[in-house]
């Protein structure tokens, strides 16, 4: 016989990704959800002048299939956002320069191209660390980061696996 007492939780585990999201993984879930978005999507997405059109009416460089969710979704968001650090090679590094070492970066990676430039998103339990990677690093180079908007730039240790 089937416990059916536990049921009506279903639906609301499915749930329980949201709450470890970042800023632009919420963000991400709120507008794969709005109508307009879906309609761009059905609309434009195989015609990429339009498709592009489309994608920054809503700060996108692209648009991203809204049946995707935040785990599984890449969106390719319009530079600016403050949860974006910049990652660029150190061209005068002190002697003790952090140095960017992508393996030692906690978390499971991806690197997408978005178009314009590569970035680099690292998943933990809790929390996921998004960089924008600048064209020349490499790694084991003394890096230098950068943060939008007069945000705290990341721990030096939690970030760059140091």
């Amino acid at each position: 016989m089937v416990d059916r007492s536990a049921e009506h939780w279903y639906p609301t585990a499915a749930y329980l990704y949201v709450l470890h999201l970042d800023d632009l993984g919420t963000a991400w879930e709120y507008l794969r959800r709005n109508p307009d978005y879906r309609l761009d999507w059905l609309r434009h997405h195989r015609r990429p002048k339009a498709a592009q059109q489309a994608a920054h009416r809503w700060g996108l460089r692209l648009l991203e299939d809204p049946a995707l969710d935040a785990r599984d979704a890449h969106p390719a968001w319009l530079p600016g956002h403050v949860a974006v650090v910049q990652l660029y090679p150190d061209a005068d590094p002190p002697q003790y320069a952090p140095a960017f070492t992508f393996w030692r970066i906690a978390g499971h990676k991806q690197l997408l191209h978005d178009g314009k430039g590569l970035a680099l998103m690292a998943h933990s339990p809790g929390h996921c660390l998004r960089f924008a990677l600048a064209p020349g690093l490499e790694d084991g180079m003394a890096v230098a980061y950068a943060r939008r908007g007069g945000a705290a730039a990341p721990a030096r240790n939690h970030a760059l696996g140091a």
